[in-house]
């Protein structure tokens, strides 16, 4: 359980953030990871996919890439570590698995036919995205705190 507001032994959240995520379920975070991190870790998606990222349409809608690097969050994104910490009790309560983050990423690239018009993502056919079709639990250790 995070610390009680009583205590102050937040280091990144402030109580009113913790009390946003105990009623809403999450909280919005910024400035958390920089632009030139996520060219590192987007450098080589295109060849990655065969694609060009110039190309006037792409041959398919969404791809899982595979996983070839991974980094711990909190090397990559300190202030989300942190944060993760203050709302799990502190790293003792992370999971190993849960304190990397992946270049398996999903890229929905869209539909050749389609057009500028903004579909909601879940009612796109073929389209990721994390939990639009399922609950996620507690005690599910993929899913405990959803980092996205």
């Amino acid at each position: 359980m995070p610390p009680s507001s009583s205590s102050n032994t937040y280091n990144v959240l402030t109580p009113d953030d913790v009390s946003h995520f105990l009623k809403h379920g999450y909280v919005h975070l910024t400035d958390c990871f920089s632009a030139e991190r996520a060219t590192a870790w987007t450098t080589d998606m295109w060849t990655r996919l065969g694609l060009s990222p110039s190309a006037a349409a792409w041959p398919i809608e969404r791809c899982n890439m595979a996983m070839h690097h991974g980094e711990d969050v909190k090397t990559i994104a300190p202030k989300v570590w942190a944060a993760m910490c203050d709302l799990l009790g502190g790293p003792d309560r992370i999971a190993g698995q849960a304190s990397l983050w992946h270049d398996g990423l999903i890229v929905n690239l869209g539909d050749p036919g389609g057009d500028t018009t903004h579909v909601p993502p879940r009612d796109l056919t073929g389209w990721h995205v994390d939990g639009d079709f399922f609950a996620h639990f507690l005690d599910s250790p993929e899913q405990a705190l959803l980092v996205c």
